[in-house]
């Protein structure tokens, strides 16, 4: 018997060591990470960086407190600028003037593909700083987090059972004039990376046959689906947990396939502080820097496991265009944005 403890007492130890073994390993990693970012941090140049994004602004201040906690010579100034066609705007017109006054960029693959088109945005040596290459686009631009589309029902409506689970259910003839969705057809030009064009053509005017209701924004989707306007709704995920955090009676599907619009962060061509910009945007795209991301904008990385995005979807089929097929993401999405009708959106 007491070799028998014995032994049990080793297989518990070894136990216990394996479990620990994977933590240690990803602690390492992070001091590593850290101790390479400092090191370049010396190279970064003082003074404010300005930084461009679609948050709100105590958000964008939460991420920029927790920076300049890390790095306290360096500071960040986020200014909140309404969607992605807003950032590129401002900086086109930025570099016309000759004002330079954003650093650095957070915003979509297509206003990242239009920006850097147009020579807006700085070749950066990704490769000396402790980011993972998957996270890189090019020379110009690190992942930073991501849109999710996600399903959002009313739970006083829909029973679990009764939730849609695929996307061939909002097919469902009960759903006709119950749906909400966003106007723009985001989610359904992403969807065509895995269906195709042409599946997706198809379903989408069968989707336009259910008489959803349209949104110019899927925050308001969001709460309309809280309020029963309609049973359920197609929006995104970040805007539909804010509600639910609030005690909103609504429930989150993420279909499959998945769409998601991948964020990114750039430096700008003009900045007068490439070092410390990059260093910013890297930062983001750390596993440190992507879960102070998430807990402020409920933006996630599913690049990055220890994100709260890459658990959710972890079981998914991702639908989104690579940056180098952006242009057929466009074309697919005015050509479903051109089926609906904005003169009947709320």
């Amino acid at each position: 018997m007491r070799g028998s403890l014995t032994l049990s007492r080793r297989q518990a130890l070894a136990a216990a060591l394996l479990a620990l073994a994977p933590r240690a390993a990803a602690a390492q990693q992070g001091d590593e990470r850290r101790a390479a970012l400092e090191s370049y941090a010396l190279v970064a140049e003082d003074g404010d960086l300005v930084w461009y994004e679609s948050s709100r602004r105590d958000q964008l201040d939460a991420i920029a407190l927790a920076f300049a906690q890390l790095f306290p010579r360096l500071r960040v100034r986020g200014e909140s600028i309404a969607g992605g066609v807003g950032i590129v705007g401002r900086v086109r017109q930025e570099h016309q003037v000759g004002g330079r006054m954003v650093d650095v960029v957070t915003l979509g693959g297509g206003g990242v593909a239009q920006l850097a088109a147009r020579g807006l945005l700085r070749d950066i040596e990704w490769g000396r700083l402790p980011i993972d290459p998957m996270m890189v686009v090019g020379r110009h631009a690190v992942m930073t987090a991501a849109s999710v589309y996600c399903l959002i029902c009313n739970t006083d409506q829909i029973g679990e059972a009764d939730t849609p689970r695929s996307w061939d259910a909002l097919l469902e003839p009960r759903w006709r004039g119950r749906i909400g969705t966003w106007v723009r057809a985001a989610a359904f030009a992403e969807l065509a990376s895995v269906w195709g064009a042409e599946r997706t053509l198809h379903f989408y005017r069968r989707f336009l046959d259910q008489n959803p209701m349209l949104f110019r924004s899927t925050a308001p989707l969001a709460q309309q689906v809280a309020a029963g306007e309609c049973a359920l709704g197609l929006g995104i995920h970040h805007t539909a947990l804010a509600a639910q955090r609030r005690g909103a009676p609504i429930r989150i599907v993420i279909l499959d396939p998945t769409p998601i619009s991948a964020i990114y962060s750039a430096v700008v061509a003009d900045t007068r502080r490439p070092h410390a910009a990059a260093l910013f945007a890297a930062w983001l795209a750390t596993p440190e820097g992507a879960l102070v991301y998430e807990r402020a904008t409920d933006r996630g990385n599913p690049m990055i496991a220890e994100t709260q995005a890459a658990r959710l979807l972890r079981h998914h089929q991702l639908a989104e265009w690579p940056m180098d097929r952006k242009a057929d993401y466009a074309r697919l999405f005015e050509l479903y944005n051109s089926m609906v009708n904005d003169a009947d959106a709320r």
